[in-house]
């Protein structure tokens, strides 16, 4: 499957069996839900997926108590998508290979996306900035998933698939 900038996504069962963190956000029973927002780290191939969630009200107070304690609130944006505002969850953003997204999410026979490009280049921008906090052991969130062992889980396997490849 290629993985579209912009599009949104969904994670396959296989991939929260596998890795077994109590803090990642794992696929509802009743829906396809949650989705996230991908983009590529060139250096592994790795594909990093960042929760999108609709609690709106709930993360612009939390944006409004972190500007009021004059903190960053990179971690959390509120977005437009599909003209509805959504949250993109950064702080609890994890990595997977391909193998993993299981499907596009799509809406009235429509792929579900960020539209404007320039807005995409700004998201995979504070992405690669948070995932480079997380790199260096900075935890914004007590129920923070373990994105160094999802990553060297993730980039093992990566690394059997290709040897098998030769």
């Amino acid at each position: 499957m290629e993985i579209v900038a912009g599009n949104l996504y969904f994670v396959s069962d296989d991939f929260f069996a596998k890795i077994q963190d109590p803090y990642l956000k794992i696929n509802y029973i009743s829906t396809k839900r949650p989705h996230y927002f991908a983009f590529r780290d060139s250096k592994t191939d790795l594909y990093w997926l960042v929760p999108c969630s609709s609690k709106v009200e709930k993360f612009e107070r939390l944006i409004q108590k972190k500007q009021e304690q004059h903190k960053p609130t990179d971690t959390i944006k509120i977005i437009n998508i599909f003209n509805r505002k959504a949250v993109l969850l950064f702080q609890d953003m994890f990595p997977v290979t391909v193998k993993y997204i299981d499907s596009q999410y799509i809406k009235g026979n429509q792929p579900v996306r960020i539209a404007d490009p320039k807005l995409v280049q700004e998201l995979e921008k504070n992405a690669h900035k948070i995932r480079n906090l997380l790199h260096r052991g900075v935890r914004f969130t007590p129920t923070q998933p373990d994105i160094i062992r999802i990553e060297e889980m993730m980039l093992k396997e990566l690394k059997e698939s290709e040897s098998v490849l030769e």
